[in-house]
């Protein structure tokens, strides 16, 4: 394996021969961009609370290490009433290797996330540098660098932000094996065994999806190579041995996990549309998820007016001229896309070179099976094709090879140029506008959860706790979550914080504070038996100062 990785690392400076500065530069900015203020805009909402309480019950050794990890209770795979479908454990794994050898707080939680979040620059360098020339390889990881889709969830302990890095792996180990079958170097064959073991502890997509990428791509190029299955047995049972908590989960429970996702695949989410509109809707949200990952065009979920539109729901001329903005984002979405996959299956058609052929193909494979995993779940958020994060980058570097080969030389940089400063500017401003509402710490909502901002609010709170033993917290249920993240952090850094129910009369030495909305959005009878003293706005939470009736 040593050997692997430093014959992976000559490769990528023995490519690099006048370029080195420049990769360097793009590797740096990328590990800028995710460690700025790491600590303090690090989200920590309800799901990373009860990650930690997982964590931290181990690491004090109040219990054993779990057989499981996060449930997916928001996703395809979630379960039906109280049963829920739990990934593996790897993730937890991961997070308490991190608290034992960091502390246990809840930055230190996503270290691992972090780590993995920067390894995925260089190797995305290396993976594009299997089709796409030294320049245009440098160019495509620079927009990764500064993606703001990557970089929206960089500051978080969450399985998801480890994803790309091992998708690359994945794919870059496959390739590897299916150009080598029987001659591939061991380095691989491990490599391929980590991330397929790791990655289907990641998500209940890449659970599918993985193993259903290493199936067809093992039919499609290496049926016919039966020396390679000694190899490929020692995939699978390095698969097996990082999954061992998991199996071991599975035989004490009766298998109670995986008959939940059993069920869950057996009974998708349902509705009154046909096949070719739900084909339609989803093609739709992967075209627009495609768009907002190379150039933050429209929201982070997709925007089902056309869906409607078709099935009558809406009218969908009217929506079509009255939203700002919607078909000209449908229509630039759609066609870069179409473009994209064209120019995918084109080159791949085209290709005389075995090697760039294969990996084009491996590429296709997975993109089909990763629309036919996603197609019965319905996805809305884009955060649900992370694993596909490369793709629009991919089609980029497509169309630019493409307009090398039909224009002049000297247009077609102009046309490379150009676009590129403008992903470049669309991502900068996006990074930009975000990084400004963290820096007012004021970007706590109902979905997101600043760790700053909940630091900050324990400093007023102690700051105005007037000499109290303790500090009392009212909080709305529409700041439920908030509270609770509030709850654990004053927790962690021993301030005395306690929520309580609306009667504290019986309660001496304590000082209330409220939790709920700000006060452009506040109604005075949910506590209107107090006075408000005084009051703090953290994001869209409001922290007031009441004085005991």
């Amino acid at each position: 394996m040593l050997l692997e990785l430093k014959n992976y690392f000559s490769k990528i400076k023995n490519s690099l021969p006048g370029h080195l500065w420049i990769f360097l530069a793009v590797i740096l900015v990328g590990i800028f961009l995710r460690t700025y203020n790491f600590h303090a805009w690090l989200d920590f909402g309800s799901d990373q609370v009860k990650d930690m309480k997982v964590v931290n019950s181990v690491v004090v050794g109040h219990s054993s290490w779990p057989f499981y990890g996060p449930d997916m209770s928001h996703s395809g795979a979630g379960g039906h009433g109280s049963r829920r479908f739990l990934i593996g454990p790897m993730y937890y794994y991961f997070e308490i290797f991190s608290a034992l050898l960091f502390g246990n707080y809840p930055d230190k939680l996503a270290y691992p996330d972090l780590l993995f979040s920067i390894l995925s620059l260089p190797l995305f360098f290396y993976f594009l540098r299997k089709i796409f020339s030294v320049n245009l390889s440098l160019a495509l990881t620079g927009l990764y660098a500064i993606s703001f889709y990557a970089l929206s969830f960089s500051h978080s302990a969450w399985n998801v932000n480890s994803i790309p890095f091992f998708s690359l792996l994945f794919l870059l180990s496959l390739y590897e094996f299916i150009l080598a079958k029987e001659k591939t170097h061991w380095g691989w064959i491990i490599a391929l065994g980590i991330s397929l073991g790791v990655s289907t502890q990641l998500h209940a997509i890449l659970l599918v999806l993985f193993p259903a990428t290493l199936f067809f791509a093992w039919l499609l190029f290496m049926r016919k190579n039966l020396s390679a299955w000694k190899k490929l047995a020692v995939v699978i049972l390095l698969m097996l041995i990082l999954n061992l908590g998991q199996i071991v989960g599975e035989s004490r429970s009766g298998f109670r996990n995986t008959n939940t996702f059993l069920i869950s695949l057996a009974s998708p989410r349902r509705n009154d549309n046909s096949v070719l509109l739900k084909a339609i809707g989803g093609l739709s949200c992967q075209f627009q998820a495609n768009a907002y990952m190379a150039a933050v065009i429209g929201d982070d979920t997709c925007d089902d007016t056309l869906l409607k539109g078709l099935t009558h729901k809406i009218r969908l001329r009217e929506v079509l001229f009255d939203k700002d903005f919607f078909a000209l984002e449908i229509s630039l979405s759609a066609l870069f896309s179409l473009i994209g996959y064209g120019l995918l299956i084109s080159y791949f058609r085209r290709e005389k070179q075995v090697s760039q052929k294969q990996f084009l193909g491996l590429l296709l494979v997975y993109v089909a099976i990763s629309f036919l995993v996603l197609f019965p779940l319905e996805v809305d958020l884009f955060r649900y094709f992370v694993h596909t994060f490369f793709v629009p980058l991919v089609f980029l570097g497509l169309l630019a090879r493409y307009l090398f080969e039909k224009f002049s030389l000297g247009r077609a940089r102009v046309i490379v140029i150009l676009v590129l400063i403008f992903l470049i500017v669309s991502n900068f401003f996006a990074i930009i506008s975000i990084a400004h509402v963290y820096a007012a710490k004021n970007r706590t909502d109902l979905d997101i959860i600043v760790l700053g901002e909940l630091e900050a609010t324990l400093d007023y709170l102690t700051a105005n706790a007037g000499g109290a033993e303790k500090i009392g917290l009212l909080c709305n249920k529409n700041q439920a979550i908030f509270c609770g993240s509030l709850d654990y952090v004053a927790k962690k850094r021993n301030v005395p914080v306690s929520r309580i129910s609306d009667d504290v009369t019986a309660f001496k030495g304590v000082q209330l504070f409220f939790v709920g909305p700000t006060p452009d959005n506040f109604d005075n009878t949910i506590i209107k038996k107090y006075e408000v003293l005084d009051y703090k706005n953290f994001g869209e939470v409001g922290i007031y100062k009441l004085k005991s009736p």
